[in-house]
């Protein structure tokens, strides 16, 4: 091999230049001019090839194992690997001027002979792209992009073990991410650095939830969420003076989680097949409302599905579990609440005998021996309001309102919003009492009033209405040693019901996870099925 240094072209010049030489000047410089580039070129590229370290090469090649040590190797390595400069040193001052870990090929750039030692670290997990800040939005996919070395490109992909088929280049150690995807479905975003390293994100569920699908079928044509909302919205507040008796749609209020979106009136889209009960039959339910977190709301409807003559109003016995006292006791104020603790205005140490009766159903169901449909339902929560209009007593000597009753009856007015967290009977403390064994409860009064009664008014014609009377969870009233619970009767209207009347149907309520998603449009003959 031959190596040529300053020195050595500084006495080749002196040469071709004194007297005794015999050559032509134009000789003497076309022959210096070879050897300059000759010196250029001698800038040396090895690709990866099997190379003899010890006494035969120039080249000392360490990679770094995993056990932080650095390992001799005859080979310059590929893949998951970056040349460590610090390190990484020339004797006579030459130059690493490139390295590619997809091929091997690593460049240099000196004059004369030199001997490097290269130090080679493979790139950790950690070292991977990072995506931050994953969101999204109807259907655009924000986020993050960053990587301590350089990013170069991201994708799309329906799966999270199989690539996009089409990435999208991009630079630069930080990128802010904005895609849209058209089609429904679930997604992975895919990103790459220039190394080669590959992060996949979590699963971007881009199928539209339950309470979405439900939203854009009764926002007047609209074709997204968002003017779904807006139409509903826009059309305010119902004139609750008045019975529902057509079908007025959706209406927007708030409740203790946000914004709710409740059924009013001769409803005829709001039906869902869902669980199965301790006979195997299907279940048919009629939505209430989307609960402020997304959740759906639903009262028990019967095992038989509806019709064209039952697409607005289903009634017989069979639309109720059974019929039975609300307590057997109601000579206390404490026995309307749906649990109780004699001697205590909102106690939960005992069930009443409907509660005990709604779990024992529950048990039995699918919603509560099927994994899969069990995780389908939502903590929600059953505000049941105990306060009342003056001081609270266990054997009051007057006639005595409880909350619901002084607002409906007196001051006209309807509530999703629960007054008092004693009220809120839930599964798990963070949205209540943590007082309930089951996800599972009873209609609240303000909530039937709004689907389309008013105070005392009769309405046969709305959704709710199932040729029953059928118990709520809210107290009435308390009078001559008789605690009453709000009763929508056969009649179509409230009736005072005590709490010992064993003719009151049964209905439970549940609410659908936030997460489930709904298949059909809720009539009669394409009801809502759950997934």
């Amino acid at each position: 091999m031959f190596f040529l240094n300053l020195y050595n072209l500084r006495n080749i010049f002196l040469v071709f230049m004194q007297d005794g030489v015999v050559m032509n000047i134009k000789i003497k410089i076309g022959l210096f001019v070879f050897i300059i580039i000759g010196v250029i070129i001698l800038n040396i590229t090895y690709k990866n090839k099997t190379i003899k370290t010890k006494g035969q090469s120039n080249l000392s090649i360490m990679i770094k194992g995993d056990s932080g040590e650095y390992v001799s190797s005859n080979e310059i390595p590929k893949g998951n690997y970056v040349l460590n400069e610090e390190k990484t040193v020339c004797e006579n001052g030459g130059k690493v001027v490139s390295y590619n870990n997809s091929t091997g090929q690593i460049g240099f750039s000196f004059l004369g002979s030199d001997r490097c030692s290269l130090y080679f670290d493979k790139i950790l997990d950690t070292e991977k792209p990072v995506i931050k800040n994953l969101n999204v939005n109807d259907k655009t996919v924000t986020a993050v992009l960053t990587d301590n070395i350089e990013l170069s490109g991201y994708g799309i992909s329906s799966s999270n073990t199989v690539e996009p088929t089409n990435w999208t280049s991009i630079n630069g150690t930080s990128f802010n991410l904005s895609t849209t995807i058209t089609t429904e479905g679930i997604y992975y975003l895919w990103v790459k650095d220039s190394s080669g390293n590959k992060i996949v994100s979590d699963s971007i569920d881009l199928e539209k939830k339950g309470y979405q699908t439900i939203l854009i079928n009764n926002g007047g044509g609209a074709t997204t969420v968002d003017d779904a909302i807006n139409y509903i919205k826009g059309k305010g507040t119902p004139n609750f003076a008045n019975t529902a008796t057509t079908n007025e749609g959706m209406y927007a209020t708030e409740d203790d989680l946000g914004t709710s979106y409740y059924f009013r009136g001769a409803v005829n889209n709001n039906w869902v097949k869902f669980g199965k009960d301790s006979s195997n039959n299907d279940m048919y339910w009629r939505i209430i409302r989307i609960n402020g977190d997304g959740s759906i709301r639903m009262i028990y409807s019967g095992t038989t599905a509806p019709t064209s003559s039952t697409a607005i109003v289903m009634t017989g016995d069979g639309t109720h579990i059974n019929t039975s006292a609300f307590n057997t006791d109601a000579s206390k104020m404490e026995y309307a609440g749906y649990m109780y603790t004699l001697g205590t205005q909102r106690g939960n140490g005992t069930s009443s005998i409907i509660k005990t009766l709604v779990d024992s159903w529950y048990e039995g169901t699918s919603m509560n021996t099927n994994t899969k449909i069990k995780s389908l339902v939502a903590d929600s929560i059953f505000c049941f309001d105990r306060s009342v209009n003056g001081t609270w007593s266990s054997t009051p000597s007057r006639i005595t309102q409880f909350g619901a009753r002084t607002r409906i009856y007196n001051n006209q007015t309807w509530t999703l919003k629960c007054t008092d967290v004693g009220d809120r009977y839930t599964v798990n403390l963070d949205k209540g009492n943590k007082a309930l064994l089951y996800p599972v409860g009873l209609i609240a009064v303000d909530e039937v009033e709004m689907a389309g009664v008013h105070s005392t008014s009769i309405n046969k014609n709305f959704y709710l209405y199932n040729g029953q009377s059928f118990w709520t969870g809210s107290p009435n009233f308390f009078r001559r040693s008789i605690v009453y619970v709000f009763n929508f009767t056969s009649s179509g209207q409230f009736v005072n019901t005590s709490v010992k009347t064993t003719t009151g149907g049964v209905r439970p309520v549940i609410s659908l996870s936030s997460n489930a998603k709904l298949s059909g449009d809720g009539t009669y003959n394409n009801v809502y099925t759950v997934s």
